[in-house]
Parts: C-alpha cells; structure tokens; sequence
C-alpha cells in the first residue's frame, strides 16, 4: 500500500475526530430516542383520562368455589361400594334406611 501523506499525528487527530463524531452521532440519537419515549409515555398517561367515549367494561361476578373442606362427603347407599352381599340383605338396609328418615328414603326399592 501507499503512503497516504499523514505524519502520526495528523493521523491520530483524525481518528479522535471520527470518534468523537460518532460519539456525538450515537449521544444525539439515544438523546431523540429518550424523548421520544418520554413523550408515548405522556400522551399515554395523559390521554386516556380525556376520552369521554371510552366505556370500561363490567367485570362479572368471580363463582364462588366450595373448598373440599366444606363439602359433604356422604354418600348414599346407592354409592356406597357393594361387594358380594345377597340382594335381600341390600334390600333390607335400604328398608332401614327409609323408616329412620335416611338419605335412602328417595330411592325406590324392589325386593
């Protein structure tokens, strides 16, 4: 390559001028970019308590959930598990059931 006729120091003044030109450059373009942040960000806080049409909507009511706690874990003899007993033994707890006011007492029986 040739010479291009810049003694050192011309040299390194060049160099420090384009680095502080790009410096200025990127300093200058962070700068507008800031503002311009600062200025959505206004115009969002600002500008959404202008708006007279705007409606919020209604929230509906959350439904409410019984905690397992609170449940009623009886169960009827209907769900009750039956292994092996005779049909009459079943027949006779369930005719129990409905004379001492059970649960039992809405589910038809036939012996």
């Amino acid at each position: 390559m040739g010479d291009f006729g810049l003694d050192p120091e011309t040299a390194l003044k060049l160099i420090q001028m384009l680095l502080r030109g790009a410096g200025y450059f990127f300093a200058g373009f962070a700068l507008l970019g800031l503002s311009t942040y600062v200025v959505f960000l206004c115009l969002e806080i600002f500008a959404s308590q202008t708006h007279a049409n705007v409606r919020i909507a209604k929230v509906p009511q959350p439904v409410v959930c019984v905690r397992a706690a609170e449940q009623n874990q009886d169960l009827i003899p209907a769900e009750t598990p039956i292994l092996a007993e005779a049909p009459s033994v079943i027949g006779e707890e369930l005719m129990q059931e409905a004379e001492s006011g059970g649960r039992a007492a809405q589910i038809a029986v036939s012996p």
